[in-house]
């Protein structure tokens, strides 16, 4: 008798280890799409020359570094960010991210980009790679924290 309730009990804590491994993979492939989804909105807020929307997917306290520019703030991309992208229209831009991992409430992104844009009056194919982090929000969606990127050529 002991031994089928030990068996029964044993089968019971299995299947719900299962479930709750399950429904972490569901979390993770939910929050996964969630950042795949940000670069898709990445790309086409930049194509779209939105700055609001593209500034949406930024924390408060998030800092964008771009090679040959300071470290920028969230103050200093409120106020260049639309100018910025007055200055230099994109006419297409494709986001790879080829890693994405998430721990708790913290992610990061690396991967890679082009787009084509202009600037000064003169057409350009760009390219390179990036690294971002990622924070989750008290409403359960994620913005970008950190981002880093630099060009190939």
């Amino acid at each position: 008798m002991l031994r089928r309730v030990f068996l029964g009990l044993a089968a019971v804590l299995f299947a719900s280890g299962v479930t709750l491994a399950g429904m972490g993979n569901a979390a993770a492939a939910d929050d996964e799409a969630a950042i795949r989804d940000i670069w898709v909105k990445y790309a086409a807020a930049r194509v779209a020359g939105d700055a609001k929307a593209w500034l949406a997917l930024w924390d408060e306290n998030g800092i964008k570094m771009s090679e040959g520019s300071p470290a920028r703030d969230r103050k200093a991309l409120d106020a260049g960010v639309p100018k910025s992208f007055a200055a230099t229209p994109t006419s297409s831009m494709n986001i790879n991210p080829e890693e994405i991992v998430v721990t708790g409430d913290w992610a990061y992104s690396r991967g890679t980009y082009d787009a084509d844009r202009t600037v000064k009056g003169e057409d350009m194919h760009i390219d390179g790679k990036f690294l971002t982090i990622l924070k989750r929000q008290a409403d359960g969606s994620w913005k970008i924290y950190r981002d880093m990127s630099n060009s190939n050529s």
